[in-house]
């Protein structure tokens, strides 16, 4: 019989070198050879999938197995009643002594300490009671442990100045379901501020995995939380879905953080908030966590008409209990252009315009992660994830305005047949700032998957696709080597800081190597992403230079340059926790330390250096691809170096019937960032002023 955990290796090996096969560059590209993490894990089969080989070891654990069967502190919340507030000591087998990680709610003059031992057991030869509080922590960082006359090492006590949550789980052990032997958890929970404070304390509904690549190769793993009823968690809205980072692939676990940061500097309109804690789980202490809000319409989050909610008002049963139906595949689990899959819902609204929550999703995973969706003629797979349960006009609806839009990006004139132009289906500056969230970042994931837009509804709305929010950005910012090539032979590579990435990025599915592969990587899907086709016309790329260089690049310089960047500041504001985290898990100290890549420093602070260096990097070269296109003479609107009576017509022409514009910048003769008639008055008085 295979075991199990053979078979889950076998899954995850398998899911690597597929990505690996298209994301892995050839050695004649660039000089550049992947870490031996990835080889490690390809080869280490029999162990499970979400155990990474690590190649350093204590040479001698002379104290990992002590007279003493167990060892917690509790007391760790003083101004809060409640039995969740303890931890367990933790065993290092890197420095082969043992650990205690406190919150920063702790008070360590008056702690609660319970054990069981074989004899009498003293801290730096004082001895302990089990049951009583002590004020012994509070004297030093580090104790010697004696039990009887028996040497047991050391204990070092660490910290945190983050606030903190403490969960219990209904099995009495997350390592259940980190482990897979149960699905999710139900349990209670307490999250506390830094200063001790109640933000939350009750029962939790569900504790479950997260993500898909970051669930399988983090120890430390990710989780979905869903409290039973709406709660304001530190000051971030209302919601009942939340989301537990690990950061466990990114050694700095600034790049979310960063990405969020810039976002919300660059004015993209809709930001997820987080906020970095300590997680405590049925006694374990597990490390630096980031609660993120969750992506979902949402008053707070992406505000735009819940059709969902309006759906279920008109129907009896729940929305997910309608038959599931596809048209243009053979089943709900297959990816073929042009289907799509809905429910067979019997009443809608009046209106179906809105509000739709889309994301790109990868064609492999279509199947499997989306319950309502459609795959465009040109192979762009799209989940609804809202409303998730989708009826058939509202597939329909939001199916052929995305089509429509999709037609008019990749005609030559970018109209469609119905002669529409693409800008009148998409906010233009949306798609451009979340294009640069991706290009700037590097993200290997970019238009993949995890890349959001919606749409509300025409009555609340403008009629157009809204491109946001940014998410999942661990691996981006050099903390994987991929490489992404287009039909065109455009190629970029997420571990040059020198060169455009995201722009070359094909619909996912594409193989430019491979068009007939029986295992679907040779769909044929077109070679060429949606922001890859709108970087081929020049005056989008004359926009994105405009916003980047006024949104984007003043924050990228405050973020890596000066005395102090900001970077460095966002870092050292949770050092005490990132060292206790460390301490658990190892995750930076060198190379040999990463799962990908090679992106992890001596210290925390050097991992964060790292990704501060390569972001400046990538901020002056994109600097200094994208200003020359900001430069233009006044007046000079069809871009051909003169100021000319050809310039007036081409101004005539767009104010009539909103022509396309070479440079818009140069036709905005008062400066007030606006196109109108008075531009073209004082284009024409100085122009002819001028043949006078």
């Amino acid at each position: 019989m295979i075991k199990k955990p053979f078979i889950k290796a076998l899954f995850v090996m398998t899911a690597i070198v597929s990505m690996l096969a298209q994301a892995v560059p050839a050695a004649s590209a660039k000089d550049y050879t992947p870490d031996d993490r990835i080889k490690d894990l390809i080869e280490s089969t029999e162990a499970e999938p979400n155990i990474i080989p690590q190649k350093r070891q204590a040479p001698d654990l002379k104290y990992k197995n002590i007279p003493v069967d167990s060892f917690s502190v509790s007391g760790l919340s003083p101004k809060t009643d409640t039995s969740l507030d303890y931890t367990d000591w933790w065993y290092s087998e890197w420095d082969d002594c043992r650990y205690l990680f406190l919150p920063s709610t702790a008070d360590r003059s008056k702690l609660t300490v319970s054990f069981t031992a074989k004899e009498e057991l003293r801290l730096n030869d004082t001895p302990l009671k089990s049951g009583t509080e002590t004020s012994l922590l509070s004297e030093s960082d580090t104790f010697r442990i004696t039990v009887g006359d028996t040497d047991c090492g050391t204990l070092k006590v660490m910290q945190s100045n983050l606030g903190c949550i403490f969960l219990s789980t209904k099995s009495g052990s997350i390592d259940l379901l980190d482990s897979d032997k149960v699905s999710s958890e139900t349990g209670k929970i307490l999250m506390l501020n830094a200063k001790g404070g109640t933000e939350y304390s009750g029962e939790y509904e569900k504790l479950s995995p997260h993500g898909n690549s970051s669930w399988w190769y983090s120890k430390k793993k990710p989780y979905n939380l869903k409290l039973p009823k709406k709660a304001d968690l530190y000051g971030m809205g209302k919601a009942k879905k939340w989301t537990l980072i690990s950061n466990y692939l990114d050694h700095s676990m600034m790049r979310n953080k960063l990405t969020e940061e810039m976002c919300r500097t660059a004015g993209l309109e809709c930001v997820l908030d987080s906020t970095f804690v300590d997680l405590y789980a049925d006694g374990s202490y597990r490390g630096t966590y980031q609660l993120y809000e969750r992506i979902q319409i949402q008053k707070k989050r992406v505000n735009i008409t819940d059709l969902e909610e309006e759906t279920e008002k008109l129907n009896d049963k729940d929305l997910d209990k309608y038959p599931q139906k596809v048209v243009g595949a053979s089943g709900a689990k297959e990816y073929v252009e042009n289907s799509y899959k809905y429910y067979d819902i019997p009443n809608d609204p009046k209106d179906i315009t809105g509000g739709y929550l889309l994301q790109f999703q990868q064609w492999n995973r279509y199947g499997s992660k989306c319950s309502s969706g459609f795959v465009t003629s040109r192979g762009q797979a799209i989940g609804i994830d809202g409303p998730e349960y989708a009826s058939k006009a509202q597939v329909e609806y939001i199916r052929g305005f995305v089509q429509d839009f999709e037609d008019a990006l990749y005609s030559e004139t970018g109209y469609n047949s119905k002669g529409r132009h693409y800008s009148s289906y998409a906010d233009i500056d949306s798609i451009i700032r979340a294009y640069l969230v991706e290009e700037i970042s590097q993200n290997i994931d970019a238009t993949f998957s995890s890349f959001y837009f919606w749409k509300d509804s025409d009555k609340t709305g403008d009629g157009k696709l809204h491109f946001c929010p940014a998410w999942d950005h661990d691996l981006a910012y050099n903390n994987f080597p991929a490489s992404r090539i287009n039909s065109d032979g455009k190629i970029g590579y997420s571990y040059n800081a020198k060169n455009l990435f995201a722009a070359f990025f094909p619909i996912h599915g594409y193989d430019d190597n491979d068009r007939t592969s029986s295992s679907g990587s040779g769909r044929p899907t077109i070679g060429i992403s949606w922001l890859g086709q709108l970087y081929k016309n020049d005056d989008y790329v004359e926009r994105v230079a405009e916003i980047y260089l006024e949104h984007f690049e003043p924050y990228l310089t405050d973020l890596t340059e000066g005395e102090k960047p900001y970077l460095t500041r966002l870092a050292e504001s949770i050092l005490p926790s990132a060292e206790m985290s460390n301490a658990r898990w190892h995750t930076y100290g060198g190379r040999e330390y990463t799962v990908f890549g090679s992106s992890s420093g001596p210290t925390f602070m050097d991992s964060v250096d790292i990704v501060r260096s390569y972001v400046e990097t990538r901020k002056n070269w994109l600097t200094d691809l994208w200003k020359p296109y900001t430069e233009y003479i006044t007046g000079d609107v069809n871009s051909d170096g003169e100021f000319t009576v050809a310039d007036v017509v081409m101004l005539q022409k767009w104010i009539v019937n909103k022509a396309p514009l070479k440079k818009w910048k140069a036709a905005d003769m008062n400066k007030d960032n606006k196109l109108n008639v008075f531009d073209l008055m004082i284009m024409k008085r100085e122009l002819f002023s001028s043949k006078a």
